[in-house]
């Protein structure tokens, strides 16, 4: 079955594809907070917060692409998240984390240390561009989603959105130089 359909049986009050959806896309929406973030702990509620608002709207729900309607709603909870914290960028990274969300695994303690800082030293290098390039970043390179989609996610255009991923990159690169991580 997929997404519409799905979507009209829980309209239709067959509320246990609700838990279907959140299984298909709940790991894209905490990996997406946790980069927005840096906190694992902090996503998971931002997470949850991200499918507690899809239930409350499922109703109004009108677009063919369902991860990029929850992906759009994860970006709202983050933004809402950091606005009233207001401690955007000292969240730090609890625990190294890979792409995937799982912890780093590995035969050599010393090989697991070092992924564990260049993973870490990549987090914090996204923590510190502006959130709507790094918004961008994480969307097409961590999501998967196209430039286009991103712009129907975000709301802007498919130029501004190559804009920011370029620029957003640019600054990433440099910072990252200065850290010296292309070095290790």
């Amino acid at each position: 079955m997929d997404d519409g359909q799905m979507i009209e049986q829980i309209r239709q009050g067959r509320k246990e594809y609700l838990n279907t959806i959140a299984e298909k896309y709940y790991d894209d929406i905490y990996r997406f907070c946790c980069y927005q973030t840096g906190s694992p702990d902090q996503s998971y509620d931002l997470a949850q917060e991200t499918f507690l608002r899809f239930i409350r709207y499922v109703d109004h729900y009108r677009h063919k692409n369902l991860k990029g309607y929850l992906l759009a709603i994860a970006m709202n909870v983050c933004r809402d998240y950091f606005h009233c914290e207001k401690k955007r960028r000292s969240v730090l990274w609890d625990s190294p984390l890979n792409p995937e969300g799982e912890c780093i695994g590995g035969d050599a303690a010393s090989e697991r240390v070092l992924r564990a800082e260049r993973i870490g030293k990549v987090r914090e290098a996204l923590l510190r561009l502006p959130p709507m390039q790094r918004e961008v970043i994480v969307l097409h390179c961590c999501s998967g989603l196209t430039y286009r989609e991103i712009g129907a996610v975000t709301g802007a255009g498919t130029s501004t959105v190559k804009s920011r991923m370029k620029q957003g990159t640019e600054k990433l690169k440099k910072m990252l130089r200065k850290e010296d991580f292309y070095g290790e």
